[in-house]
């Protein structure tokens, strides 16, 4: 990165952060945060405790919904074992 595109002040490395489009709390969260920033509260390290609360309550939600979506898929796999079994069967007897 060059030194001019570089961002210099806090406002412009949050700004600087890709949010994909779609990822609502993604940007709802960089948006509190430019607003903290403009009422007067942009000391860096601020900057960072006001991301890592929202960060770490979506990382609890991912960790829970991939834990449903394993179950989900070790019961589907169990479904499947039991429809190819009665493949099986009902091959065997023909």
């Amino acid at each position: 990165m060059s030194e001019e595109s570089a961002p210099h002040t806090t406002a412009e490395v949050v700004e600087s952060w890709t949010v994909p489009a779609g990822a609502t709390q993604a940007r709802l969260i960089r948006s509190n945060i430019l607003v903290a920033i403009e009422q007067g509260y942009d000391d860096p390290q601020l900057v960072a405790d006001l991301a890592v609360g929202p960060l770490v309550m979506a990382l609890g939600k991912l960790e829970l919904a991939v834990g449903n979506l394993e179950a989900e898929l070790a019961e589907a796999r169990g479904r499947i074992q039991e429809l190819e079994r009665k493949v099986a069967d009902r091959d065997s007897r023909s």
